[in-house]
């Protein structure tokens, strides 16, 4: 029986990104897209669901150790099976395609960059990112696309249990929607892998996900399916919402 990989109960965050209340329980090797307007809170989410920032009330179970009970180190080796491809952001300007890329895991591992890029499954993932000939290139010189799919390969190289992306189709074209989604089915398949997409349009194929939830000012609304009118200011106006 499949348990739980990521679980808010009640969870709330304060500060200059709050959150909350919020409810949402996502299982092992399930797929939830995020729907919301900007500004709705949905990389605030994925901010708390990834470690950077904590609940300031509630419970946040990781597969199923509560966040706010464990120890430092204990914590650290979950959230270190989480990875995360937020929407701006992320990249080293002065550092290669291939430090990009590995330098999280050398950092992890404590071993060095040149004997990860040794790894078939780097390898795979330069040729499905379709980045082997500016590998040895610093990101300065790369278009938007190109950043972006360094920081998916980046992501999927720590091999995740849990993959939080930020407006997943933001920065790429159709095609290459096309061949990470199919990368990301096959992950799924093979490891179990959960994935959280955030979408502020309602467009997120041809990414699959099982099922939507809806944000709207910084909450889940439960029982909705779709995005809100941006004209729309109270979560109870919603269509779908009881």
């Amino acid at each position: 029986m499949r348990g739980a990989a990521l679980e808010l109960q009640h969870v709330s965050v304060m500060g200059d990104r709050p959150l909350g209340p919020i409810d949402l329980s996502v299982g092992e090797g399930d797929a939830v897209v995020v729907l919301g307007l900007p500004g709705a809170g949905k990389t605030s989410l994925l901010r708390l669901l990834c470690g950077l920032d904590f609940p300031s009330a509630g419970t946040f179970k990781l597969f199923g150790g509560s966040v706010e009970t464990l120890g430092y180190f204990r914590l650290r080796a979950l959230f270190d099976r989480v990875a995360v491809v937020f929407d701006r952001g992320g990249i080293w300007a002065n550092r290669t395609v291939v430090e990009n890329i590995v330098l999280p895991m050398a950092y992890r591992l404590n071993r060095s960059v040149v004997s990860l890029v040794t790894d078939p499954r780097f390898d795979m993932l330069l040729e499905a990112f379709e980045l082997r000939q500016a590998c040895d290139a610093t990101t300065m010189s790369l278009d938007e696309s190109e950043k972006r799919r360094i920081l998916w390969a980046r992501a999927l190289y720590t091999n995740p249990d849990v993959l939080l992306v930020d407006e997943a189709q933001n920065g790429i074209s159709r095609a290459h929607a096309r061949s990470i989604a199919q990368l990301l089915a096959d992950e799924r398949r093979k490891r179990n892998m959960t994935i959280v997409y955030t979408d502020a349009d309602g467009r997120i194929a041809p990414f699959e996900a099982d099922r939507p939830v809806v944000m709207h000012e910084r909450r889940l609304i439960p029982g909705a399916v779709r995005l809100p009118e941006a004209s729309q200011a109270a979560p109870g106006t919603v269509e779908g919402c009881p």
